[in-house]
């Protein structure tokens, strides 16, 4: 397939699955956070320990923004940081209970988004969407460690 046409496809498709999923706008699945907001929370969620440069790579974010992000959930009760055993000059993130609670609010909640979107499919037609979904990870992850 011509490289343009590609280009084309896969911008039509984040057109339509990024409004799909809510991700555009400043209030992801009803919260007062953006989908990145929370985003953070979830990757601390399943990376207990981690530190900010980890986040970024791995949301391939800005770091000063997400800077501004930890900060916020800092105030907000939702993460604490604590000196890194390994560097010094780093920190570790953790959850707080009430951070653990909301983003497992925020996975309960997605997940439920999700069901209700693959619902209408039939049992065939969502396999062959996550069969799609496993094509695209595969291939535009190559060399990542996409999950």
């Amino acid at each position: 397939m011509d490289i343009d046409l590609a280009v084309q496809k896969v911008r039509a498709f984040n057109r339509f699955y990024m409004p799909l999923m809510n991700l555009l706008g400043n209030h992801y699945l009803g919260s007062e956070y953006s989908a990145t907001e929370a985003r953070v929370l979830f990757e601390i969620r399943e990376n207990e320990g981690c530190n900010a440069a980890c986040i970024a790579k791995a949301m391939n974010i800005d770091k000063s923004y997400l800077s501004r992000i930890i900060a916020a959930h800092e105030k907000s009760g939702y993460l604490v940081k604590t000196a890194s055993s390994v560097d010094k000059r780093s920190y570790e993130l953790h959850l707080t209970d009430k951070g653990s609670r909301r983003a497992e609010e925020f996975v309960k909640m997605s997940n439920e988004d999700v069901a209700r979107i693959l619902a209408p499919l039939a049992p065939d037609e969502r396999a062959r969407v996550a069969d799609a979904l496993n094509t695209i990870i595969e291939l535009l992850g190559k060399g990542d460690d996409v999950q």
